[in-house]
């Protein structure tokens, strides 16, 4: 009887475990089903909300914009949100893509062509020529005929040359390989880094292009430095030919395709669409030349080699001329060191107005006759210039100090890394020391005083010598961003290479080293850190900190 009561005992213990755990669980299961449904109603209303509201977000969230309600009105700052930015939607298209698009293109021949639907370009690559880009806009706008407009573009073959140009304010098309055609390359790496390979692209492509949308284009290189609008020096009638082509005046029977002005017809249309075609197929791969190229197309000295005859294809031939377009041009034809030939165009006086400056130019320097001024203190009379150039004398172009007693013996690019200096500071508001050498500098008025912060210096034309000792050293710089800057941009070479008749250029490491290497070397094999000592540290005294 005890055994039966107890057995009963333990089923309702058991039978009431069993309704626990199923109250347990069904109040669980309910509990989840509603909390998942109270979350759907809200996402879905969050959802619709969003979607109400986003256009109004995207609208004024892009960027920061400055809006005039008059004209006397100033601009008004209006600050946008980028917080919500979704690049998908409120990025247009990638900033490269825009400038290589044909729309861009057509954009600016109907914004820069003369009313004959005719346009001057040029080429350039690299950080080299790029940083001379405003010298040759300032070069054509002066010999046009319309005080508004130079009648004229540059096509960029790079990334670097796009912004180069972009900054420096010069309407720039991008010439570039279309990732269709990218993708059938079997080396793409080496085939985008060919330089003449890139040149070729950018000349024969661009032509193409420009003709095919009924724009006619004379097209010169960097190297060519006009006296006058070649757009009035066309041979005539202009309707005879297809295309007008300047020659090397007997020294060797191909064309030149460093000068050339093509009409749109029918037959140039065809021909360049051929000639950028066969380019892009065999100008890499067969090691040739641009020039050949177009000089076996137009079935001239090249005709004959067999690199050209399997590829060329029968077209309607073009009637083309060699011309010399009035001789009022300087064809100066360096190894392709834009420094060299930018340098050889200032002696000779044929660089822009802006850059020679005249007898109502404004610059600066201080003349420095020691060279063996330690690096450091160089560094720090160049940060005060800077500085100045940037605050105080904003208006006036920088010489830079020769660092030598005779310019001729030591050049500043024997001691100096120019090309990186410039690539921070810009040749267009700075002057090399030889160019007090110039003949066009000599008739520039010099005024020989002392430097002081409570003059503005701005009724004084020509340039302002100010003596070392009054340019204050400590000066606090714009923005600590500018401190890198100065820092970055500075490389000395010490002492100067070949004797003072050579190139002081670093390693390409230098553009992206750290502070720690620039400024420390630890173990940096490359100049000027293989020969580093304490007396060539790049800044050993900061006062200014």
């Amino acid at each position: 009887m005890f055994y039966a009561r107890g057995m009963r005992h333990g089923v309702r213990s058991y039978s009431t475990f069993i309704l626990i755990f199923t109250t347990i669980a069904s109040t669980s299961l309910a509990l989840h089903l509603y909390r998942k449904n109270s979350y759907q109603k809200e996402l879905t209303q969050n959802t619709s909300a969003a979607t109400v509201v986003q256009p109004k977000i995207l609208a004024t969230s892009i960027t920061t914009t400055t809006e005039k309600t008059t004209h006397t009105d100033p601009p008004k700052l209006i600050v946008t949100s980028v917080i919500d930015q979704q690049p998908a939607i409120n990025i247009e298209k990638n900033v490269f893509a825009k400038y290589s698009s044909d729309e861009h293109l057509l954009s600016l021949l109907q914004q820069h062509s003369n009313t004959l639907k005719q346009v001057i370009i040029t080429i350039i690559g690299g950080d080299s020529y790029s940083l001379f880009a405003w010298d040759w806009y300032e070069r054509i706008h002066a010999i046009s005929n319309n005080t508004d407009k130079c009648h004229c573009f540059i096509v960029a073959m790079d990334e670097v040359s796009v912004v180069l140009a972009t900054q420096q304010g010069i309407p720039v098309y991008y010439s570039t390989f279309t990732f269709e055609q990218q993708i059938k390359w079997i080396n793409t790496i080496e085939t985008r880094q060919h330089s003449l390979y890139r040149v070729g692209h950018a000349k024969f492509q661009t032509a193409a292009k420009i003709v095919a949308m009924g724009y006619s284009v004379v097209l010169s290189e960097m190297d060519v430095f006009w006296r006058a609008n070649p757009l009035e020096h066309l041979k005539k009638p202009i309707d005879i030919y297809d295309l007008q082509i300047s020659d090397h005046f007997g020294s060797h029977p191909r064309v030149n395709i460093g000068l050339f002005f093509v009409r749109s017809t029918n037959s140039s249309i065809e021909f360049f669409s051929y000639a950028a075609k066969f380019w892009l197929n065999y100008g890499k791969g067969a090691y040739l030349s641009d020039q050949r190229a177009l000089d076996a197309l137009l079935k001239n000295y090249d005709r004959l080699d067999r690199t050209y005859l399997k590829a060329v294809k029968p077209f309607p031939p073009l009637n083309w001329t060699t011309h010399a377009f009035g001789n009022h041009f300087s064809h100066l034809m360096t190894d392709g060191n834009a420094f060299i030939l930018f340098n050889q165009a200032a002696k000779l006086g044929i660089r822009s107005k802006k850059y020679h400056g005249g007898v109502n130019g404004k610059f600066f320097t201080v003349t420095v006759s020691n060279a063996n001024m330690a690096i450091n203190y160089r560094n720090l009379l160049i940060r005060s210039l800077l500085i100045l150039q940037h605050t105080y004398l904003k208006n006036r172009t920088l010489i830079l100090p020769a660092f030598t007693s005779d310019l001729d013996a030591t050049t500043i690019f024997s001691q100096l890394d120019v090309k990186k200096f410039l690539l921070y500071w810009s040749d267009e508001r700075i002057r090399l020391p030889n160019f007090l050498l110039h003949e066009k500098s000599r008739t520039i008025p010099v005024a020989n005083i002392s430097f002081s912060l409570k003059t503005t210096y701005e009724d004084i034309n020509g340039i302002l010598n100010f003596s070392v000792d009054s340019i204050p050293i400590n000066l606090p710089a714009p923005s600590s961003q500018f401190e890198v800057l100065i820092r970055d941009s500075l490389l000395w070479c010490s002492p100067p290479i070949d004797g003072g008749k050579g190139w002081c250029i670093h390693h390409p490491r230098d553009f992206g080293a750290t502070m720690e290497l620039l400024f420390a070397c630890r173990g940096d094999p490359y100049p000027p850190c293989a020969n580093k000592t304490e007396k060539n540290e790049q800044f050993l005294q900061r006062p200014f900190e």
